[in-house]
């Protein structure tokens, strides 16, 4: 999945819709409070043509440059088609593997649960994953405009799962793709713009929270791609939590932060959350204990990488 020249007319109001509320990919689950909440689908790029041409570095302001928080990820799942999402924090394991997190729906086709063991599910070996470096622009500029930076290849995407087998889906939307040796040298464990993580923590009400995502709309430019909100809540029983933050499609599987008001402004803390699903009174998705204790189910124990 590299640049686009072209992005067809069905798929621009297919991401207007799912914008709006009334499309997306995955089915509709409920949060803790009752309210219905949708998986903020990929960006679908299935009618995309693929020859890349770059963005120069020098164009692309430094905050918007390296793999981690915020980088925009074009991946085909099992069964074929495109789609982008944003990768969440690094990771590690306990042999210093690196990897790049993601909301496991992104990796998964739509009818897929993904499961506990690295062995269920689909055969993951079949999903490419390609992630832009230097990344300016994102959501329709990266995608109709072509206006991309340079795309790596990543390694094999090790784990996936975006919901139980009774269908649950909140608080069970996680992914990891593996960060091939090649590439360590381009990994930036900080969030663009707000910087952190600096610890782990949660999303609780009255949190200030931070974001960096390349959903379509809301993730156009270094500008609309941060953004800032309020927490609503954490749940520990399904491993969730929620928040009034902006996000659309192509946002989905993006860090979030605790931010904290400083004397230089606002800038990130905690790597608390995973971004998957959109309702009508804000977002959701899988807290960071719940990414770490179904990773382990998998057999991977892993800790997020700090920033600094």
């Amino acid at each position: 999945m590299t640049r686009d020249n072209g992005f067809s007319r069905r798929n621009v109001l297919r991401s207007a819709a799912a914008l709006a509320g009334v499309g997306g990919l995955g089915g509709v689950a409920t949060a803790s409070d009752g309210e219905s909440l949708r998986q903020i689908g990929p960006a679908d790029l299935s009618d995309v043509p693929t020859d890349l041409e770059a963005v120069p570095a020098a164009a692309v302001p430094e905050t918007s440059s390296g793999i981690g928080p915020g980088s925009m990820l074009f991946i085909t799942p099992p069964g074929g088609g495109e789609a982008a999402c944003t990768a969440n924090f690094v990771w590690t394991d306990d042999s210093g593997t690196t990897y790049l997190g993601a909301a496991g729906h992104c990796f998964l086709g739509s009818s897929a649960a993904g499961g506990t063991e690295l062995d269920e599910g689909p055969d993951l070996a079949d999903v490419e994953v390609r992630v832009c470096v230097d990344c300016q622009f994102g959501g329709l500029s990266a995608l109709v405009g072509g206006l991309r930076g340079e795309v790596v290849e990543l390694g094999d995407v090790v784990y996936a799962r975006q919901r139980t087998d009774d269908g649950t889906e909140v608080g069970f939307d996680f992914g990891l793709v593996e960060v091939p040796s090649s590439a360590e040298g381009l990994i930036d464990p900080s969030m663009p713009t707000w910087d952190g993580p600096s610890e782990t923590g949660e999303i609780n009400a009255g949190d200030t929270v931070v974001q960096y995502g390349n959903g379509v709309v809301t993730g156009e430019t270094v500008l609309t791609k941060s953004r800032a909100g309020s927490g609503t809540g954490n749940d520990d029983a399904s491993g969730s939590w929620t928040a009034a933050l902006l996000a659309a499609p192509g946002d989905s599987g993006s860090a979030v932060q605790v931010g904290e008001l400083g004397a230089g402004g606002l800038t990130g803390v905690e790597a608390a959350g995973i971004l998957t699903h959109v309702g009508t009174s804000g977002t959701a998705g899988t807290n960071l204990q719940k990414a770490k204790e179904m990773a382990t189910e998998a057999g991977l124990s892993i800790e997020v990488v700090l920033a600094g």
